[in-house]
């Protein structure tokens, strides 16, 4: 009976033990089973799709693809940029160039119309000279009313008192007052006007037939060039004697010329 009771008790020990053993197992086939659950839980996104996973070298691929592309897109914004600026510069440069030219245009339009109006005007004188003829029976007015100081003189007799020396003297000067009036001596072209030190301000005239006559120490004008005058008509005013006529006096100088050569007006003047 002992024995029974010994056997029983072996058999209960053996039966304990294979419990455990079996338990034990399947507490670790739990721990596996969550332990893969839980890993797979950490693959999925957000959403709970599972994200699969990317080989390094596929990754490693993807960021320079990436690099590329934003490389790519800085260099088209730079050459967008570029060429916007060169459209810019080249459309200021062809406004300047057509403004320029435009200017250009105007200019020599300019320059073609007062060589025009210059011709005009010295073709219109040329012609107003050549159509005048000079009666040399009539002569010419006197253009003041006074006294012969110096007369004109092809020789070295003539006396200059203020430079105290002879000389000759290619015109003569008449005696008048400071402020006296002189007229045209013959209706002609006012030509010339021209200021001299020796014989101050001068006005010279073409009355035709190659005729020309010059009136100096004059001041006040009353023509200008390019003026046609009529005989007796105001020119201006005997002006106070240059320094060259000082002892003189003031007086008027009054040339003649035929074909650019002095001749002696008290010929002419009647």
């Amino acid at each position: 009976m002992k024995n029974k009771r010994n056997d029983f008790k072996e058999q209960n020990t053996q039966l304990s033990k294979r419990s455990f053993y079996v338990s034990a197992c399947a507490v670790l086939a739990c721990a596996a089973v969550l332990g893969t659950a839980y890993f797979q839980t950490q693959k999925t996104d957000n959403t709970g799709h599972k994200v699969a996973e990317q080989p390094a070298a596929t990754i490693a691929g993807e960021s320079a693809i990436h690099k590329n592309w934003k490389a790519d897109a800085q260099g088209i914004g730079k050459a967008d940029s570029e060429q916007a600026s060169t459209t810019m510069n080249a459309d200021d440069l062809a406004k300047k160039k057509e403004k320029a030219a435009k200017k250009n245009v105007e200019v020599k339009a300019n320059q073609e119309k007062k060589k025009t109006d210059t011709k005009n005007t010295s073709k219109a004188t040329m012609m107003s000279a050549n159509h005048k003829s000079f009666n040399e029976e009539k002569g010419l007015t006197w253009p003041v009313k006074g006294d012969v100081l110096m007369k004109f003189s092809q020789s070295n007799n003539i006396y200059f008192k203020t430079l105290a020396q002879y000389k000759s003297n290619p015109a003569i000067e008449i005696s008048a007052d400071e402020g006296t009036k002189v007229i045209a001596s013959a209706a002609g072209t006012v030509t010339e006007i021209s200021k001299d030190d020796i014989t101050g301000t001068m006005v010279t005239t073409d009355i035709g037939s190659n005729y020309k006559v010059t009136y100096g120490q004059l001041t006040n004008l009353k023509v200008k060039k390019g003026d046609e005058v009529k005989e007796g008509q105001l020119l201006g005013n005997v002006a106070a004697p240059t320094k060259y006529f000082s002892e003189e006096g003031s007086n008027l100088f009054f040339q003649v010329k035929e074909n650019g050569k002095a001749v002696d007006p008290l010929l002419l003047l009647n």
